[in-house]
């Protein structure tokens, strides 16, 4: 299995940077299916491939809309719990 359509390379990547310099030099030793996926253990980030215009303009959106996004998030996280609440 590989990302053929990554959605959000923001977050695919997110581990970058944060993860210990021996752990990714032994990465193909500690995770030895990502040469199976067929992506290089080495490479820090990994190609994901190239998203689709529309992932692009989506992402570009939530950027530029942050505050908007996460208030919609606030809104849904806070109905769930009250939902939840009520059961």
């Amino acid at each position: 299995m590989k990302v053929i359509k990554p959605v959000n390379l923001e977050g695919l990547s997110k581990w970058v940077g944060n993860i210990p310099e021996d752990v990714v030099r032994d990465m193909s030793e500690i995770a030895p299916m990502l040469q199976v996926m067929g992506y290089d253990p080495y490479a820090n980030p990994p190609n994901y491939g190239r998203p689709d215009e529309e992932v692009v303009k989506n992402t570009y959106d939530i950027k530029v809309n942050n505050q908007l996004w996460h208030d919609q998030e606030e809104m849904i996280l806070n109905l769930s719990k009250r939902d939840s609440e009520n059961i």
